[in-house]
């Protein structure tokens, strides 16, 4: 394996995205705010669903490009 890629050379895969349903969740520790912590445990209640699993929505979100910073989008 190579220490280091030239991700230039990279080309762009044909087809649609790959789907790994059998892939596992990895346990991580983040450290968050407790006032922002209480707001997301308060949304996940409200949806009806774990706040582990609306943080992970978000970030999914976030990471896909279907949740987008109001402040970045501001010309």
């Amino acid at each position: 394996m190579k220490k280091e890629y030239d991700l230039k050379k990279m080309r762009a895969r044909k087809g649609p995205a790959r789907v790994y349903p059998e892939a596992k969740k990895a346990t991580i520790t983040m450290r968050i705010d407790a006032i922002t912590l209480g707001d997301l445990k308060t949304e996940a209640e409200r949806l009806g669903i774990p706040y582990q699993t609306l943080a992970q929505s978000i970030l999914h979100r976030f990471v896909t490009g279907e949740l987008v910073d109001k402040k970045s989008r501001a010309g």
